[in-house]
């Protein structure tokens, strides 16, 4: 694995650990329905991403290259109306890091529609990650009864299953358009896609209008979420397959434990509240899943 496929797994997973503090604090102090934030960092990321053909050669899909396109995109809303609900209901330390399980599910879909293969120390690795996203769903509260509260580790359970079809489907796209390219399709489908949760938020009679502070963060998530996801989407370019590029991109979950503590620690309740044990736990749930990563360097396919 290069030096260069690395850095760009740690800075998508850093990235993402920014978009994932980012929207919680909006979802726990500022935003009371979670699908609104989904509308508007969809619809940003739409209009944000288009910037790249400043840069690039634009390019048309070609008529093959629509179907895993645009189920890409029909994959991903769905999943983010899961994630977005879990980032609703749970802490952001323990529910952001459970996405790293996206592996497991992306793995095992990639065997039979990929043909994916990969040695028995990468699956060693896949288990570490399972293992790790065990501890993290230990998250007690001082209002719940329940020390492993249910529905935020189900939610963002279902979330990362159609994930991993999302990730397949992405591969697949890649073999007709450069990540680029690939990106800014895909957010402009997702925007427009994300337009379907109107008539519910306006049943809540929730104002679907977001202004000042709310705007100006609901941005930065967004574009720290481009950010992410079009380094992942070059990892799957440069990657033979999907599972080595999910490894080093679950690394958002220790970013986001470390943000999570520090701010705890400084007396924030922005994102979380927890005692250092639950934080210990955490960091050693993201210690398995950096020795998942030393796996993958040591015998995983990087480039290919």
């Amino acid at each position: 694995m290069s030096i260069i496929f690395l850095l760009v797994g740690l800075s998508s997973g850093f990235a993402h650990s920014i978009y994932s503090a980012l929207s919680k604090a909006l979802l726990k102090n500022r935003i009371k329905e979670p699908f609104l934030l989904f509308l508007y960092i969809s619809v940003i990321q739409a209009l944000v991403t288009p910037l790249l053909w400043i840069f690039i050669r634009p390019q048309f899909p070609p008529s093959a290259g629509w179907t895993p396109l645009l189920l890409s995109c029909i994959t991903c809303v769905a999943a983010y109306l899961f994630l977005y609900s879990a980032l609703h209901c749970g802490d952001v330390s323990s529910v952001m890091p459970i996405m790293g399980s996206k592996v497991i599910f992306a793995g095992l879909l990639a065997i039979p529609m990929l043909h994916e293969k990969h040695s028995w120390q990468i699956y060693m690795a896949v288990v570490l990650v399972a293992t790790a996203i065990a501890i993290l769903s230990y998250s007690p509260s001082k209002s719940g009864s329940s020390k492993f509260p249910l529905k935020p580790i189900a939610l963002m359970t279902s979330c990362c299953v159609i994930f991993g079809f999302t990730d397949i489907f992405i591969k697949r796209s890649l073999v007709y358009l450069d990540s680029y390219n690939f990106m800014i399709y895909y957010n402009f489908t997702v925007g427009i896609l994300s337009l379907c949760v109107i008539p519910y938020i306006k049943g809540k009679r929730a104002s679907i209008v977001l202004k000042g502070m709310d705007l100006r963060l609901s941005v930065y998530s967004a574009v720290s979420l481009v950010t992410a996801t079009l380094l992942f989407t070059v990892m799957l370019e440069m990657s033979s397959g999907v599972v080595i590029p999910n490894i080093l991109q679950s690394t958002r979950g220790i970013f986001i434990v470390l943000i999570s503590a520090v701010l705890t620690h400084r007396g924030s309740t922005m994102l979380e509240t927890q005692s250092r044990k639950v934080y210990m736990l955490r960091l050693t749930a993201s210690i398995l899943i950096i020795i998942s990563i030393w796996i993958a360097s040591a015998y995983g396919v990087g480039p290919g």
